[in-house]
């Protein structure tokens, strides 16, 4: 069986980011602070563009597009520099410590001010995919623009590199959104609520990307009766598939998943536990290709390999993802939406080019375990 205290990631890194003005800055204390509450040892990666335009490379006295290329191709070198060398460092210096590193802005964020064909040719220039870069982070959070539902407080007074109108502002939240669409863990924090509540929704977030118990998701699962493809925003599309393992553990579920965009996979193991105040904590890690061969010997054979699609957009701010199954379960669509329902019915913000059915968030039936079972 594989060994469950290797599912505990040495390092975890989570990329804060969003459009200007989004309170990405502000929240770092905060989010320190009840980290290191609940015993991480947390360090924060500031952010780069701030850096470098706050030591003498302005952005404002650039007039001609070659230098704004050159100037985010920069950025991009220092960023994987910056997350490399921190992440080697903590681990080498603080081994027996949990750990957090929180990124102010992660490497994809740089398409949010290049074209996809500028930005296309970094990417080959540096040999890397826009999927192996999404997936050298462990989250991500994006913090909604305050252009966007709380224009009152969008200001540059606390980021004297900010240069975006409101309007621009908007754009570029609107872009860095989709830059990360894909990505398995992908919270977006809108301004539904004051500040403070922001601040606290965010690290509700990062505590369940992080498996701290007290503080579970909220997922809505609904079954998807119809569905016009055509009107779907940009999104991304993966190829998933999942599979259960044999385990000895009363109430533990250990699983392996494969991730495929683009022709490249990326490989996960995780656990499932019940931790001792009865709350359920998972457990992940990325594998290697081999491991995720050899573990499939393993396959608990009550179950069968569960397939499916998925696609990944946002709708209003929001984060939707749709399941459609392969194989046993072909026809089955499930649209997983972020808005928690209170009366039952569909949330509100469903997507008009979407019809969807019953919900069953809390309907074991639909759980990827029982779909996987072959009875």
């Amino acid at each position: 069986m594989p060994d469950s205290s290797r599912l505990l990631n040495p390092v975890s890194m989570i990329v804060l980011t969003g459009g200007p003005c989004s309170g990405k800055s502000s929240s770092l204390a905060y989010l320190t602070e009840r980290l290191s509450d609940r015993g991480f040892t947390v360090f924060v990666v500031p952010e780069t563009a701030t850096l470098i335009t706050g030591n003498g490379i302005d952005r404002r006295k650039m007039d001609k597009p070659g230098q704004i290329v050159v100037f985010e191709e920069a950025i991009f070198d220092m960023q994987v520099s910056f997350e490399d060398t921190y992440k080697q460092a903590v681990s080498r210096i603080f081994p027996e410590r949990r750990k957090v590193i929180l990124l102010d802005r992660g490497i994809m964020d740089i398409r949010a001010f290049l074209t996809d064909d500028v930005f296309n040719g970094i990417l080959k220039k540096k040999g890397m995919t826009r999927a192996a870069i999404r997936h050298r982070y462990d989250g991500i959070i994006h913090l909604v623009t305050a252009a966007d539902g709380a224009l009152e407080y969008y200001t540059g007074e606390n980021n004297s590199a900010r240069l975006e109108t409101p309007e621009e502002a908007l754009r570029i939240d609107l872009r860095t959104q989709e830059s990360w669409l894909g990505h398995p863990r992908f919270k977006i924090i809108d301004n539904s609520t004051d500040f403070e509540g922001k601040i606290r929704r965010t690290f509700s977030a990062i505590a369940a990307m992080i498996g701290i118990p007290d503080v579970p998701p909220i997922q809505e699962k609904y079954i998807v009766r119809q569905i016009d493809i055509t009107s779907l925003p940009p999104h991304q599309r993966l190829d998933i598939e999942q599979i259960y393992l044999r385990t000895k553990d009363k109430g533990a579920e250990i699983r392996i998943r494969r991730r495929g965009q683009d022709g490249i996979n990326f490989y996960f193991l995780a656990r499932t536990r019940v931790a001792g105040d009865n709350q359920s904590v998972e457990e992940e890690e990325l594998i290697p290709e081999q491991e995720y061969t050899n573990l499939m010997r393993l396959k608990d054979q009550k179950t069968q390999v569960l397939s499916k699609d998925r696609i990944c957009f946002l709708w209003n701010n929001k984060y939707f993802e749709i399941d459609k199954y392969s194989g046993k379960h072909e026809g089955l669509i499930i649209l997983r939406a972020e808005s928690p329902d209170t009366d039952g019915k569909a949330p509100s913000n469903v997507p008009p080019f979407i019809t969807v059915g019953k919900r069953i968030t809390d309907d074991p039936r639909y759980s990827d375990r029982n779909l996987a079972q072959k009875k």
